[in-house]
């Protein structure tokens, strides 16, 4: 049982975004961290993850160098984060590039398969801090029981499956875009994720099925997209061994469907389920031979259906109370740029400096006329007593204003590019496809992003009003 002093946080989701919150969180002084996941076996459903500089930097300055060593990420060659080809003659149309402040390799752009980047943030968290079999079925706010040391201030209670409950005095809501349980019980505003009609169909496989088409063309270890007339491919080599392919297309959903019958492979499939390869094939036919080679080299049921689920805004209610979402379950985004786990990574360290920011002005005396040593006294008692709820308000006042105007952008990018996007029904002919190469954005901002310096600017606009 934590001292009855220490602040108690919750995480519930025990993906990238809740591991990483974990750890980030864990950093601070007088916190007990425990982790709530559903599933009974650590498991992450999806197939390959990038992490850009800011996502492989927040792990790093997190202690998590097991999880940017070369060992479970992989690095193109070429050092480029992407380089973007033509479908049909695979000429290079755009490299996308690292600014200059990108200096150490350790910080280039990485692939990963997503299980092997979760266990490795899960090997440094004490085993005894995450809890499986825990399937959420009420969260609920109040004062804490009678027996509890400070019975008159406000908690938070969660009630799982299994009939276990556990009461904190924050919980982050780490579950992703496909929580099913409403994150505010008190809150009428409650966000909207709907299908946006764009499929991933991913397979992830041994390099040994095509280690003979790699001798013949090293270059097909490294990332690459390649755009076509309407839809667009990827793939890379991920760590230990591992190789991905990913085709991205947008199709009609089910109510718009009627005699459209190219998307019948996919129609009724969920989330992270097994598709018919031979299918996935035929979408890619007429494109370059080495793509067509690499996809007659893909086991049989190794391809899996991701279906685009997303929002078009960030939640209005950030956080509410003493519960505050982080990841997908905060801004689902949909994948787009490949950019949600250094999202996420992103939101635990903005999480984590607004409570240390709150935490040292709680520790900070209030008077300046006693001595030192009834100063430190002092300092040390206050930073022993749990926050209070307008202390954690403050906190996540400060966590929201961190991060609302980069995910903001990103989701405004993210809109505009589904406005113009190639997909059945509107193809791109050869003129569009060299148009959007000469006007592609760069994404550094994105990739790149500095947590610590839109925190510093919450900070300076919090002192301003």
């Amino acid at each position: 049982m934590p001292e009855p002093d220490i602040t108690r946080i919750a995480i519930v989701g025990a993906g990238i975004g809740g591991l990483s919150a974990a750890l980030s969180l864990r950093r601070l002084p007088n916190v007990d961290v425990q982790v709530f996941e559903q599933t009974h076996v650590l498991r992450e459903v999806g197939a390959s993850i990038a992490l850009g500089p800011n996502g492989l930097r927040g792990l790093e300055e997190m202690g998590a160098l097991n999880a940017i060593s070369d060992e479970i990420a992989f690095r193109s060659d070429h050092g480029y984060p992407m380089v973007h080809k033509h479908w049909k003659t695979g000429k290079v149309l755009v490299k996308d590039e690292h600014s200059p402040f990108v200096t150490e390799r350790r910080h280039h752009t990485a692939r990963y398969f997503r299980p092997h980047l979760q266990q490795a943030i899960a090997d440094i968290i004490p085993a005894d801090r995450i809890h499986l079999g825990k399937r959420l079925v009420s969260i609920d706010v109040g004062l804490f029981p009678e027996d509890e040391p400070d019975s008159s201030s406000e908690g938070v209670f969660l009630t799982f499956q299994d009939g276990s409950k556990h009461v904190a005095d924050l919980v982050v809501g780490a579950d992703g875009v496909h929580s099913v349980h409403p994150p505010f019980p008190s809150s009428s505003t409650v966000q909207t994720k709907t299908h946006r009609s764009q499929m991933a169909l991913r397979a992830v496989f041994d390099e040994v099925y095509i280690q003979d088409l790699i001798v013949g063309n090293p270059e097909l270890r490294n990332s690459v997209h390649v755009v076509g007339p309407d839809r667009n491919f990827f793939s890379s080599m991920l760590g230990k061994g591992k190789f991905t392919v990913v085709g991205l297309g947008y199709y009609p959903v089910e109510e718009e469907e009627e005699e459209e019958e190219r998307n019948s492979a996919w129609k009724g499939k969920k989330w992270d389920d097994v598709v018919d390869v031979e299918s996935f094939r035929k979408e890619y036919k007429d494109w370059n031979p080495w793509i067509t080679d690499l996809l007659d080299r893909i086991p049989s049921n190794s391809l899996r259906v991701h279906p685009g689920w997303a929002s078009n805004q960030v939640p209005p209610p950030v956080y509410a109370g003493r519960i505050v979402l982080l990841g997908d379950a905060f801004h689902p985004h949909g994948g787009a740029f490949a950019a949600g786990g250094s999202l996420a990574i992103d939101d635990s360290i903005a999480l984590f400096l607004s409570l240390q920011h709150v935490q040292q002005q709680s520790s900070t005396p209030s008077t300046s006329s006693s001595s030192d040593a009834s100063s430190d006294s002092r300092s040390k008692v206050s930073a022993r007593r749990r926050l209070s709820t307008s202390e954690l308000s403050h906190a996540l006042d400060l966590y929201a204003s961190t991060r609302l105007p980069h995910t903001g952008r990103v989701f405004s990018v993210v809109e505009r590019m589904r406005d113009s996007v190639a997909k059945p029904g509107r193809v791109w002919d050869e003129e569009k496809i060299q148009e959007w190469a000469r006007d592609k954005k760069e994404v550094v901002w994105l990739h790149e992003h500095d947590v610590h310096r839109a925190f510093v600017d919450a900070l300076n606009s919090e002192h301003t009003s």
